[in-house]
C-alpha cells in the first residue's frame, strides 16, 4: 500500500507530470520529487532545465526571489532528486519552485538537437536543448530586465532571437555579423515571461555554448558590395525578399539624400543611380549631402533596398551633390506618379500647417501639411534638435527630398504597403513661412470661450452669494421691525389702559373715598344717613369693579373662549 502515499498525498512523482500541472491552475501548493537529470542551467535566474524517461521541463530555485535561503544550483548533468511546490512568482505567473536538491551523481547528457528557425516553431521542441547556426545581425539591451540581452540572427530558415545573461555590450557587439553555431534551451511556449515573441527564441547559459564559425569582418566596409553592378556578387533586382534577408553583411558608398525619424533612417544614394534606405545602429547621423560609406544587413519590401542595423562613416566631403531643381507640386497631383517617379527627388509642396504637436518620444520637428485635398507629413527631426515645427494656421514652403512613408520596413510584412510619401528637408533653409497663422485661430477661440464661460460661472455663483446674503439680511430686519412693532403695541395698551383707569376707576375710587368719609361724619348722629353713605359706597365699588372686568376682558383674546378652532378662526 506505501506505492498509493504518494498519490494521496498530491506528491508529483516524474517531469511530465509537473510540467502538465504547471499549466493547471488546480495544481498551485501541490509538491513534487522527482529523480531526473538536469540539461541545462542559467544562474542569471537561478533556473534549470530537467528531464527523465517521460520527458523535460522547467523550473526555478524557490531563492530566486528570495535570498534568505542560500540552495544548491545543480550543474548541467547532474542526476538529482529535486523537491519543491508549484507557486506563483512575483509577476503572477504559475512556475516549479525547487526547494531542495540532492545530488546523486552524473546522469547522461542528452546531445543536442540540430533544428532550423521553422523547426524550433514546433512544440516538441520545447525544453529541449538545440544547436543553431545563423549570423547575428543585432545585439539588443532587455528594458525591462537589465541582466539579460537578445541576440537577433538570420539563418537560412528564417529569423531566430536568442537570449543570454548580461555580457558586456562591447563583448557582443564585436559578434555582429559572425555566423555562429549557438547551442541553447529552445523556448516554443511561454515561460511565464512578459514578451511573447514573434520569431523562435533560445536561451543561452554561456557564452562558451557560441561557437564563431566565420569571424565577423574586421573592417565591415570591405563586404560585398551592392546595388548589382558588374563588380558585385548578386544582382540584387532579380532576388527575392526572402532571398536577401538570408544574406551576410553587405556594404556600399554613397551620397546622403535624407535624414529622418530622428535621424534613425536616412536615404543614400550610390555612384550607380540607385537609392538605398538605411536604418543606422550607430549615430549620431550624417547631415544632407556628406559622402558615406555603410555596412549593414540587407532587407527589401516592394519599394526599395536596404541595410538595417547598419553602421557608417565619412569619407571625401569634398564634393556636395548639385542642388536638383525642386519640382513644385500643384494642390492635385497624382499619389501613384509620385510613388512610381519621384522617390529621392528633389520636391517642393506648399501647404497650411496642420498640427504641431510634439510626440511623448522623439520626432520633433515632424508636422503635416494640407496640400489641396493630400495630406503631406514633412520630417524635419534630423535637422535641429531645437528646431521647432510651424504653428498651426502658417502657410508653409517645403522644398526637400520625397521618402516614401513605407509602414514596415521588413519582409516579414506579407504585404508592406505605403501611406504615401513625406518630405525630407536638406536644410532649416527649405522651411519657408509664407504666411502666418492668423491670430483669431479656433485655439484661441476656444480659449476664450472657455475664459468667458468661467467669468459667467464666478459671476453666477456670486450672485448666488448676494442673493442668500440679501435674503438673509432682510429675514433679519423683518425680525427687527415685528419686534418693534410689537414693542411699540405694548406700550400704547399700557398708555391706553393707564388712562382708561385714570379716567374712570380712579374718579371712582375717589368718589367712593368721600361717600366713606361722609359716613364716618354721620356715624354716631345720623345712623340712616351713613347707612345711606355706605350703599352708595357699596355700589360704586361694584361698579368700580365691573369697569376694571371690562378692561381686563378688552385686553383679553375672546377667541380662546371659542369651543372649536373654526369658530375661532371666523
Amino acid at each position: 500500500m506505501h506505492f498509493l502515499l504518494p498519490i494521496f498525498a498530491g506528491i508529483i512523482a516524474n517531469v511530465t507530470e509537473l510540467r502538465q500541472a504547471v499549466w493547471n491552475d488546480v495544481h498551485v501548493g501541490d509538491t513534487f520529487s522527482v529523480t531526473c537529470t538536469v540539461t541545462a542551467v542559467t544562474t542569471v535566474n537561478r533556473s534549470y532545465w530537467v528531464k527523465d524517461d517521460t520527458g523535460y521541463c522547467y523550473m526555478r530555485s524557490s531563492d530566486w526571489y528570495n535570498s534568505t535561503t542560500n540552495l544548491i544550483l545543480p550543474t548541467a548533468g547532474d542526476f538529482i532528486v529535486v523537491k519543491g511546490h508549484i507557486g506563483i512568482d512575483p509577476y503572477n505567473w504559475q512556475r516549479a519552485f525547487a526547494d531542495s536538491v540532492t545530488v546523486l551523481g552524473k546522469g547522461e547528457l542528452p546531445p543536442p538537437i540540430p533544428a532550423t528557425a521553422e523547426q524550433l516553431n514546433d512544440v516538441s521542441f520545447d525544453d529541449h536543448t538545440v544547436i543553431m547556426r545563423g549570423i547575428i545581425t543585432d545585439v539588443v539591451k532587455d528594458e525591462i530586465d537589465p541582466n539579460w540581452r537578445f541576440l537577433t540572427f538570420r539563418s537560412d530558415s528564417g529569423p531566430f532571437l536568442a537570449a543570454i545573461g548580461a555580457y558586456p555590450e562591447n563583448v557582443l557587439d564585436r559578434l555582429i555579423g559572425a555566423k555562429l553555431s549557438v547551442k541553447g534551451v529552445a523556448k516554443v511556449l511561454p515561460d511565464g515571461g512578459i514578451r511573447k515573441f514573434k520569431t523562435a527564441q533560445l536561451t543561452i547559459s554561456d557564452i562558451a555554448d557560441m561557437t564563431i564559425e566565420t569571424p565577423a569582418p574586421k573592417d565591415p566596409f570591405s563586404a560585398p558590395g551592392i546595388p548589382g553592378n558588374a563588380h558585385d556578387i548578386e544582382n540584387f533586382q532579380y532576388q527575392s525578399a526572402s532571398l536577401i534577408s538570408r544574406m551576410g553583411y553587405r556594404s556600399t558608398k554613397g551620397v546622403v539624400m535624407a535624414v529622418f525619424n530622428d535621424g534613425r533612417k536616412m536615404l543614400v544614394k550610390t555612384p550607380y543611380g540607385r537609392l538605398i534606405g538605411i536604418e543606422l545602429k550607430n549615430g549620431p547621423p550624417p547631415s544632407y549631402g556628406e559622402h558615406v560609406a555603410v555596412a549593414g544587413f540587407p532587407e527589401t519590401d516592394f519599394f526599395i533596398l536596404k541595410l538595417v542595423s547598419a553602421v557608417f562613416k565619412r569619407y571625401d566631403n569634398s564634393a556636395r551633390p548639385d542642388a536638383a531643381t525642386a519640382l513644385s507640386l500643384p494642390e492635385t497631383f497624382d499619389m501613384d506618379k509620385i510613388l512610381r517617379d519621384m522617390l529621392g527627388k528633389t520636391i517642393r509642396v506648399t501647404g497650411t500647417v496642420l498640427h504641431s504637436e510634439k510626440p511623448m518620444l522623439g520626432n520633433n520637428g515632424v508636422f503635416t501639411l494640407a496640400c489641396g485635398k493630400h495630406r503631406i507629413p514633412v520630417d524635419a527631426s534630423a535637422l535641429n534638435n531645437s528646431l521647432q515645427p510651424p504653428d498651426p494656421g502658417c502657410t508653409v514652403d517645403v522644398t526637400g527630398i520625397c521618402v516614401f512613408n513605407t509602414q514596415n520596413w521588413s519582409p516579414s510584412a506579407t504585404f508592406p504597403r505605403t501611406d504615401g510619401f513625406i518630405v525630407v528637408p536638406r536644410s532649416p533653409d527649405d522651411i519657408r513661412i509664407v504666411s502666418y497663422a492668423p491670430w483669431w485661430t479656433a485655439k484661441r477661440l476656444l480659449v476664450v470661450i472657455g475664459v468667458l464661460a468661467i467669468v459667467l460661472l464666478l459671476v453666477l455663483a456670486w450672485n448666488s452669494v448676494l442673493r442668500r446674503l440679501i435674503d438673509r439680511r432682510g429675514r433679519q430686519l423683518y425680525k427687527v421691525e415685528i419686534e418693534k412693532a410689537q414693542s411699540d403695541l405694548r406700550v400704547d395698551e399700557r398708555t391706553r389702559l393707564a388712562a382708561e383707569l385714570h379716567d374712570s376707576i380712579a374718579q371712582t375710587l375717589t368718589g367712593v373715598s368721600f361717600q366713606i368719609d361722609a359716613a364716618e361724619k354721620t356715624l354716631h348722629e345720623n345712623p340712616s344717613a351713613t347707612a345711606m353713605f355706605l350703599d352708595v359706597a357699596r355700589k360704586t365699588l361694584f361698579s368700580c369693579r365691573e369697569e376694571l372686568r371690562r378692561c381686563l376682558w378688552d385686553l383679553r383674546s375672546q377667541a380662546l373662549d371659542e369651543k372649536s378652532m373654526t369658530t375661532a378662526v371666523l
